[in-house]
């Protein structure tokens, strides 16, 4: 049974997707992709203008899902649970498979626009995430504040920085350390009665 043009163009994307997680978005070649899904070269650029267009549409469909799965594990819980499941989602204990791939697109925003206004576009919807988590929060009586906008901004800011030393070097420590500032973070800030 023949795929759908949509059916292989997502998995076109799903394969990149998979070889950049593995390699990082700038060290996959087209050969390695051919190879990965099984087309040919000439098959894949059917469905793609050019190499960055589909590197831009892969790494956009895999924040979308990224988000996607996040907001579907946590739709039910309590505004506590989704902020505690939020951090554990940013800073996990163990190296996650898509660090690489955030590692990869913050270096390719540095120096290119369109990569910087994607990654910017992404920031702002886990900012947009967290800030909801907090105002349902403080609107439920879970979380007591005066600024919600100010929080989330302050709490993004340390799971960013967090992040990024985790995800350089990644250690029990570290993580425990990580973890334990950003709850006193949020008993001082969110929790003080």
């Amino acid at each position: 049974m023949k795929e759908t043009r949509e059916a292989l163009r997502t998995r076109i994307l799903q394969g990149a997707i998979a070889l950049f997680a593995e390699k990082g978005i700038e060290r996959v070649t087209t050969r390695e992709l051919t190879e990965h899904v099984g087309l040919s070269r000439s098959h894949i650029y059917h469905y793609f203008r050019d190499w960055e267009t589909l590197c831009k549409e892969a790494m956009s469909l895999f924040m979308q899902q990224d988000q996607d799965n996040f907001a579907l594990h946590i739709s039910g819980l309590t505004a506590e649970q989704r902020l505690a499941a939020f951090v554990v989602n940013y800073l996990p204990a163990t190296p996650d498979a898509s660090w690489p791939l955030y590692s990869s697109l913050w270096q390719l925003a540095i120096h290119d626009a369109e990569w910087a206004a994607m990654t910017q576009t992404m920031m702002a919807q886990w900012q947009t995430m967290l800030a909801d988590i907090i105002r349902d929060g403080i609107r439920d009586g879970e979380f007591t504040h005066r600024d919600p906008e100010q929080v989330t901004r302050q709490l993004g800011a340390m799971l960013n920085g967090y992040a990024d030393q985790l995800i350089i070097s990644p250690a029990v420590a570290t993580h425990y350390a990580a973890a334990q500032d950003i709850d006193d973070f949020i008993q001082r800030t969110l929790r003080a009665r």
